[in-house]
């Protein structure tokens, strides 16, 4: 166990917002918050790599924020100085310790790029009745369309380290008012709401751990950040308090990719509560090669890592109601499933002139000569 902050870069998170220092979080996994400006998460892309053989998870988190405003006028409307001389934090649960390191968030513009939709070019062609002396005013351009791709009793200590903006503490707690007390004392500051969401972890022995980040600015970059720890399951903290659950119109786009051997399934909750992550919209499903793997991920997974196993897939969802859940998102997977990869078609439309008056003008001629030849 290390005492000491030591030094690192950037942070991830499982999922769960907790305001420190006198700034508020909401808007993404568990905020607890003091007065009342609140920070909103303004997008959030995931990334789970499971290894089945060691049951390790990598999972990999950027994400940006911006600030409130107080009164609960809408996010963005205060100046920068507005802002300044806040933190933010957040608490992340895992089923076992987590080791905690900088990743770079590079990766997910790649992941971007690879998933993109294929796009295909269709013509499509129609005949077009138009008098041959009214074509020369009547040529346009092919028209194209295409679709958008649119340390307390109770409470241990298990590591205290600098991971670059943030002061990171891996926490083991025995009690959920002992844990919130820690929390408090450290700088953070909790509510009833926090207390609900953290009593299932503390009650299943999770380790939960507490990130603080300070900011001056509105907008607020995080940066990419790895937990790497042993689970059964791939997973994903969905969960979030109650208060923090999005508004009508308010939902923010969470996108995940998800590396594990087959396609990937999502599923909200366990046990006889498990249904399907119905709000989740799969943009891209396919085998995973061993070279883009390493291409893709060689600088965010730890040195000592496995490479690929036999059958990995890369799947990307999207899901545009987050923050919306009050359970844990967790990954199956389907060994022999069909691929999927959005397809974008670029529609050109062609026309073949049909010269109304050229024909009319031949029926003519022709009659004329019928009607000669039988005078």
């Amino acid at each position: 166990m290390a005492h000491g902050w030591r030094r690192s870069t950037a942070a991830m998170a499982l999922g769960l917002l907790v305001c420190v220092a006198g700034i508020p979080v909401a808007r993404a996994c568990c905020p607890a918050w003091k007065g009342s400006r609140p920070v909103r998460i303004a997008d959030q892309k995931i990334l789970v790599i499971w290894d089945p053989e060691t049951r390790t998870e990598h999972f990999i988190r950027s994400a940006g924020f911006r600030a409130g405003t107080t009164g609960g006028a809408p996010p963005g409307d205060e100046t920068a100085a507005d802002a300044a001389d806040k933190a933010f934090g957040f608490l992340v649960p895992s089923p076992t310790q987590p080791e905690v390191a900088e990743a770079d968030d590079g990766v997910f513009a790649a992941l971007d790029d690879l998933i993109r939709p294929r796009i295909e070019e269709v013509e499509r062609w129609r005949a077009d009745p138009t008098p041959l002396v009214l074509m020369p005013f009547l040529l346009k351009a092919p028209a194209t369309t295409s679709r958008a791709a649119p340390p307390m009793a109770d409470v241990r200590v298990l590591e205290r380290k600098r991971v670059g903006q943030y002061d990171v503490a891996v926490l083991a707690a025995d009690d959920t008012t002992a844990l919130t007390d820690w929390l408090a004392t450290n700088g953070f500051e909790s509510r009833p709401a926090l207390r609900e969401w953290a009593e299932p972890y503390v009650a299943k022995g999770w380790i939960i751990t507490a990130f603080r980040y300070a900011a001056d600015a509105s907008r607020i970059e995080t940066g990419g950040v790895r937990m790497s720890f042993q689970t059964e399951i791939p997973m994903f903290a969905y969960r979030v308090p109650t208060d923090n659950l999005a508004a009508e119109g308010q939902a923010s786009v969470l996108r995940a990719f998800v590396v594990v051997p087959g396609r990937a399934n999502g599923t909200l909750g366990e046990g006889e509560n498990a249904r399907s992550w119905s709000a989740a919209q799969c943009r891209y499903s396919r085998p995973l090669p061993a070279d883009t793997f390493a291409a893709l991920f060689g600088k965010v997974l730890p040195a000592e890592s496995a490479g690929p196993r036999e059958g990995t897939w890369l799947t990307a969802f999207d899901d545009a109601t987050w923050p919306s859940g009050t359970d844990d998102l967790r990954f199956t997977h389907e060994v022999n499933a069909a691929e999927y990869q959005e397809v974008v078609r670029n529609v050109r439309e062609r026309s073949i002139p049909v010269p109304l008056d050229v024909i009319g003008l031949s029926l003519v001629a022709v009659g004329w000569g019928l009607r000669r030849q039988f005078v």
